[in-house]
């Protein structure tokens, strides 16, 4: 696992690193970890490093963690967050942008256990794909990559964080493939968006993390904002585990 920690805490630092170093010879997991106490030297790297997990301190030198994680999210919308913070006032605007964890300083190793263990099934989750016919070839495409889905003369589009696939099949078809994700909600026409990669929405779309806009279909807009609403608070409630004690 490549991990990075993003503190400007020395001390903060250690101690983390400390208990990862625990998980991992427990867990039998390789632990890579980078440590960074500059938020700025930290963005650099993410441009030439995947990084599976960072730990981000809510209070660094030039940035706020909240600003930090927008940047992160837009590099790779893959790398999960969690906050390290010695203050829980951030966390409705921290899970506003579906980081994995909010950890409340000081913590103990259990909590730091909890949440990789919640790493760990959002990774078996995320690991979900499906198979789509491409010309002659047929691609695997990670469900955590897909962004929104839409069609357009007999095609389906699949468009992801980094291409758009087409593959010639109807929508009805192509529909059961994802509606057993409940992350995916059908919101105009024949168009599925992804739920974690909206941002907000409007008076008649949502708005996308990478500025695009999906429209909400009018005649079932109430309909769609309550799934939406109830997606976003099932996430949320799953998530204050972290701050909990």
């Amino acid at each position: 696992m490549n991990a990075a920690i993003v503190d400007d805490s020395v001390e903060d630092i250690e101690r983390l690193s400390g208990y990862l170093s625990r998980y991992g010879q427990e867990h039998k997991v390789h632990m890579y970890v980078e440590k960074f106490t500059d938020e700025e030297a930290f963005l650099a790297a993410v441009g030439g490093t995947a990084y599976h997990v960072v730990f981000l301190d809510m209070y660094m030198k030039r940035m706020t963690g909240i600003q930090v994680a927008e940047k992160i999210q837009k590099k790779d919308p893959r790398c999960q967050i969690i906050f390290t913070t010695v203050s829980q006032e951030h966390a409705p605007m921290a899970f506003r942008l579906h980081v994995l964890d909010y950890l409340v300083k000081p913590y103990g190793y259990a909590y730091l256990k909890d949440a990789l263990d919640h790493y760990s099934t959002a990774v078996s989750r995320l690991s979900h794909y499906i198979e789509l016919k491409e010309g002659r070839d047929r691609t695997r495409v990670l469900i955590s990559d897909i962004i929104y889905t839409d069609y357009s003369n007999h095609y389906i589009q699949v468009h992801t964080v980094s291409c758009v696939i087409r593959t010639h099949m109807s929508f009805s078809d192509f529909y059961p493939m994802l509606s057993a994700y409940p992350n995916f909600l059908w919101c105009y026409r024949n168009c599925l968006v992804n739920m974690d990669f909206v941002e907000s929405y409007a008076d008649r779309d949502f708005i996308l993390k990478n500025g695009e806009c999906i429209p909400i279909a009018a005649a079932r807009k109430r309909e769609i904002l309550q799934t939406y609403g109830d997606y976003i608070f099932d996430s949320h409630a799953q998530k204050r585990r972290g701050i909990v004690g």
